[in-house]
Order: structure tokens, then C-alpha cells, then sequence
């Protein structure tokens, strides 16, 4: 970013300088805005050319004033760029350029707010699962790490509303605020809910209090990474099996099974189908654990056979990607 500033501090030394030389040169050789011009650039470019125009002490003084300007101006911008060259600066700023307009076309993505540990572990998943998003950051360590692994990302504070509507808030699906502040994450989601209404928000919470805020805010879930992982290490000592089950319902252990959310769709193989015709678990190996039912927006676990799938009803699914990948293309294929 200070390279950004020291370029623009070159292009507006420059033109600074071109239009002092245009308007004394107009006033002190009382000549036109063209021949002006051109007595500015052959000066502080010092070729020698030919002067236009009748000169006097004033206008010779002020040719030496130029002159000086014009090489402290050039020298200037030449190490500048050397440096940035050497130091490959420019490679960077090239490719912040490039990041910038990848990030202005975003639409239907995620901002993650924060670059802790916790926001690590989303980024990761995040990639995992090629989802686009953004991440915000005032770290400049994790802001250069990210630019460098192609990850796209925004120095700033996620509290300023600049700073959101660069990530394209209006334009996200979901936002999450990772911060280690509580009241950074709670101006945080206060903010992103006044720029997008129907935006998704999930919310760390530091403390028992800040759930509650943050809700009150805007947040629609909130989590306690603390209150988390201390229920887990106690359910792990006490329930060691049923934990080893929920590592691979998570993909935390080495058994690559996943939870999956199947959508039932227009004209589907799905559609108007009981469970038991479906024979989902015969054709894909999945195993249907719930669905929720779009008249209701209810999760019912265990759903009977004789359950009738409907358009808009979602799947809870666990199993492989590539079963799951079966069972869309199952629901794609009549169309």
C-alpha cells in the first residue's frame, strides 16, 4: 500500500509541476497555453530546444526554478521505481491491481472478517470447498501471506462501512466476524446488517454477554469457539465414542465422510417420490439423517419412508463427496 502512494505521489508531483510551468510561463512570456506547454516540458526535460516567446530575468529565473523542480521530480520517481523493481514491488502492485478487479466483480460470496487462528481454519474450509470470499484484515503479515497464496483480501477494518462496501457487502451471501474484540465484532455485524438486510451473519463471541448483543445487532448465529472446544474436550473424556462418530461425521478424522445439503429441485428424480421409492442409500450409499421441510422450515431426523419429497425440501445427507456428487446428478438427470 505505500507503494500505491508513493506512485500517486509521483503522477500528482508531475502534474503539479506542469501546470505551475504552464501558467507562469503564460504569464511571464504572455504566450499561448500551447507554447506555454511546451516551454514547461522542454525545461524540466532540459533537451535544449529552442524558447518561444520574449525572455526576461523573471522568466529565465523562474526556466532555473523549473529546471531544479524537474530534476528533483524525475530523480525522484527514478529510484522510486528502480527500488520498486528490484524489490519487486511493482509485481505486487500489478497484482493487487488484478485482485482489486477480481474482488469488484464478487457476487453471491462470503466475507470472512478477521485473520486469526479461527479465521485460518474457516479460510482453509473455505478453499476446500471453492467458495468465493473475501477476507478483511489490518494485518499486514496475514494481509501479504494471503496476496501471496492468491486468497482475496482487503487492509482495513471490517467496522467502517468503506471498507465493507469495497469487500461488495450488498452483493455477499454471508458474512463472518472472527475479531478478537468483542466490540469490533459487534459494530462489525451492526454495520454489515444497516448495508445488506438479508445478508447472512455468524458471529464469534468472546463472552456469554456477546451472544446476546450480537444478536441483537444483526448477527443470525452466533458461536463461542472457547464455550466449543471446552464441551468438546469434557464430551471427549466422558463420551470418547461418540466423539470418535462426530470426527467423521466432521472430516476431522482420517474417514473422508461429510455432511451434505441436497436440494430437491424442479422436475427432479426426487420429486413427489417417497423415501423408501427414492432408495437413496441403494443408488448413491448415502444415508439420509434429516430433512427439512420447506412448508415448515423444520429439520425432521429420521425421516420415515413413506416421507414424500417435495420441491424446495433439503436433504441432510452423510457420506462421500463423490456419493453426494451421485445423488445431484440423480436429481439433475430427468430435467
Amino acid at each position: 500500500m505505500e507503494e500505491k502512494k508513493k506512485l500517486k505521489f509521483i503522477v500528482y508531483a508531475f502534474i503539479l509541476l506542469i501546470v505551475i510551468g504552464v501558467l507562469g510561463y503564460m504569464i511571464l512570456l504572455k504566450v499561448d497555453f500551447v507554447d506555454a506547454l511546451y516551454m514547461t516540458v522542454i525545461t524540466i526535460s532540459t533537451v535544449g530546444f529552442g524558447e518561444v516567446g520574449t525572455t526576461s530575468d523573471q522568466s529565465e529565473i523562474f526556466s532555473i526554478f523549473m529546471i531544479f523542480l524537474g530534476v528533483g521530480v524525475v530523480g525522484y520517481t527514478f529510484t522510486t521505481v528502480v527500488a520498486m523493481f528490484v524489490e519487486g514491488k511493482l509485481t505486487e502492485l500489478w497484482k493487487g491491481s488484478k485482485m482489486e478487479k477480481k474482488i469488484s466483480a464478487l457476487s453471491d460470496h462470503y466475507i470472512i472478517c478477521g485473520s486469526g487462528e479461527l479465521a485460518e481454519v474457516i479460510i482453509k474450509k473455505f478453499i476446500d470447498e471453492n467458495l468465493n470470499f473475501v477476507v478483511i484484515t489490518d494485518n499486514i503479515k496475514d494481509l501479504d501471506d494471503y496476496s501471496h497464496h492468491d486468497v482475496l483480501v482487503i487492509e482495513g477494518h471490517s467496522t467502517e462501512e468503506s471498507i465493507l462496501e469495497h469487500a461488495g457487502i450488498k452483493k455477499a451471501k454471508g458474512l463472518i466476524s472472527t475479531l478478537d474484540s468483542e466490540v469490533d465484532n459487534i459494530v462489525t455485524v451492526l454495520t454489515a446488517r444497516n448495508l445488506n438486510k438479508e445478508i447472512y451473519i455468524i458471529a464469534n463471541s468472546i463472552s456469554k454477554s456477546g451472544s446476546e448483543k450480537l444478536l441483537k445487532v444483526g448477527a443470525n448465529k452466533t458461536l463461542s469457539a472457547v464455550e466449543i472446544s471446552g464441551k468438546r474436550m469434557a464430551s471427549l473424556m466422558i463420551k470418547p465414542n461418540i466423539i470418535s462418530f462426530l470426527d467423521v461425521v466432521t472430516r476431522i478424522g482420517d474417514v473422508e465422510l461429510d455432511l451434505e445439503e441436497v436440494i430437491v429441485k424442479k422436475a427432479s428424480y426426487l420429486e413427489n417420490k417417497t423415501l423408501l421409492e427414492a432408495q437413496i442409500p441403494k443408488k448413491t450409499g448415502l444415508i439420509v439423517l434429516a430433512i427439512k421441510k420447506v412448508e415448515c422450515d423444520q429439520l425432521q431426523f429420521n425421516p420415515p419412508v413413506d416421507y414424500i419429497f417435495k420441491i424446495g425440501d433439503v436433504l441432510i445427507v452423510l457420506g462421500r463427496e463423490d456419493q453426494i456428487d451421485k445423488l445431484k446428478h440423480l436429481g439433475d438427470e430427468m430435467k
